[in-house]
């Protein structure tokens, strides 16, 4: 009978012990559960490399990046993304102005009937020109532009510049595009690559 219950004894104390090796290699060679080192911080994502295939979630809602358009005027570049959500497509550009991030999300305003030329007024706003020109653009993914070629923009806003509009046509007979602009910054979105990190 003693027999038994020290070979229950010495059982019970290969199983702790077991337990206990177990819990060290795991934390020793690095099987503990995967964290992601991001997670507190899901602003952390590199706004350059946005591009065809990634997600954008913006206010609760999954954009996929359809196409993206790259624009250089004078050598001065910045990317135009067309984002595809339930909500419908919006666009995003990025661009680095003085070394300073700029993005903004663009909602388009079908007929409108608007042009450029003087001032513009929409719901009730008055818009002023505060830049306008030409660029090249090459284009990616499902742009509805060809793969390259030259666009014509004017960037609106309010006296207050609350309010910004933007117009855009990638050809000289193509009608333009009318879209309201708001700012965001990289706390406003969130976004998962698609490709390997570069």
């Amino acid at each position: 009978m003693d027999v038994m219950i020290l070979l229950n004894v010495l059982l019970i104390l290969l199983v702790i012990i077991g337990i206990g090796v177990f819990i060290w290699s795991a934390r020793t060679f690095g099987l503990s559960p995967r964290v992601d080192p991001l997670a507190d911080h899901p602003e952390t994502y590199d706004p350059l490399r946005i591009g065809v295939g990634d997600i954008v979630t913006y206010a609760g809602v999954d954009h996929v990046v359809g196409g993206t358009i790259t624009f250089d005027q004078e050598d001065f570049r910045w990317h135009e993304h067309l984002l595809d959500g339930s909500t419908g497509r919006r666009r995003l550009t990025v661009e680095y102005d003085e070394g300073e991030l700029e993005m903004t999300l663009w909602t388009p305003r079908e007929g409108t009937g608007l042009e450029p030329g003087g001032d513009v007024i929409l719901d009730d706003r008055v818009y002023r020109c505060v830049r306008s020109g030409s660029a090249r653009f090459t284009a990616e993914g499902a742009t509805g532009t060809a793969s390259s070629g030259s666009m014509d923009y004017a960037d609106y806003a309010t006296d207050d510049q609350t309010g910004l509009l933007a117009f855009e046509r990638c050809a000289k007979t193509a009608s333009w595009t009318v879209s309201t602009v708001r700012a965001v910054t990289r706390v406003d979105l969130t976004v998962v690559h698609s490709g390997p990190a570069v």
